[in-house]
């Protein structure tokens, strides 16, 4: 009975978590949009030397925000945890890096998309003329660096069936072993690639010169599936102008 009784208490835990969860309504009447972020994924959403919040998708949450009369809170999340936490109602909309999937898209409301992207290899550039192709990089003596929980992860699981998987906790572990040669690659998303490629010249050099096959993609906002007028809002501020004036600014293709 005691095993019942938890039961009963997981499921209705879980049922509450859905039934509370804030509808568009809501959030106007709170006055906040909460956004959730990684915060490991430059140029969108990174922590700089000082520590602060800032990046292309921090830039754009401050803009919707405005644009919609609301007060923007920034709350921390991690790629395993993204899901979980928006079914868990601790923010309206994740931000800072989200991949359009079908996973996401079944579960989840999703924006129109905010800027293309797709998969690449990132060496350290002494090295980054060796891998210039997936078979190139999936042999015995490679070490490829991935952190756990996003797309990432599941480019890696899904095609590296040779190479040594060194398994790390979030993307600057990832960045930092590409950095000091403890790993000879990672694989990551053309915008971040560039990213660091442009901030850390001679450091990180993207090794593919053309997006890795089937890996095109974009990145998007995503939202609870039953918050169709939130994802009617979101979708046509980004019909406006400030999506490619930010763009513009953080040097990204849309």
């Amino acid at each position: 009975m005691k095993k019942l009784s938890l039961g009963i208490m997981a499921l209705a835990l879980i049922s509450s978590q859905h039934a509370f969860a804030k509808s568009w309504q809501d959030i106007k009447q709170s006055g906040e949009l909460r956004i959730g972020v990684p915060g490991d994924y430059a140029p969108l959403a990174f922590h700089d030397k000082q520590g602060q919040l800032v990046g292309y998708d921090v830039d754009m949450a401050k803009s919707l925000a405005d644009s919609l009369k609301l007060n923007v809170t920034f709350v921390a999340t991690s790629w395993p945890t993204l899901s979980e936490d928006l079914v868990a109602d601790k923010f309206d909309i994740a931000m800072g890096g989200v991949t359009e999937t079908a996973g996401r898209a079944a579960q989840f409301a999703l924006s129109s998309p905010v800027v293309k992207n797709g998969k690449i290899a990132l060496a350290n550039c002494q090295q980054a003329k060796k891998f210039p192709t997936l078979d190139a990089i999936d042999r015995e003596t490679v070490k490829v660096i991935v952190n756990p929980g996003g797309t990432n992860q599941s480019f890696v699981d899904a095609n590296i069936k040779k190479a040594q998987i060194i398994r790390t906790k979030d993307n600057v572990a990832n960045l930092q072993g590409v950095r000091d040669q403890s790993a000879d690659i990672m694989f990551t998303d053309l915008i971040e690639g560039d990213y660091y490629q442009s901030k850390e010249p001679g450091v990180f050099c993207v090794a593919t010169p053309e997006i890795l096959p089937g890996t095109g993609s974009y990145k998007v906002y995503m939202m609870a599936k039953d918050n169709q007028p939130l994802l009617e809002q979101v979708n046509q501020w980004l019909s406006g102008e400030t999506k490619s004036t930010l763009a513009h600014q953080w040097q990204i293709s849309e």
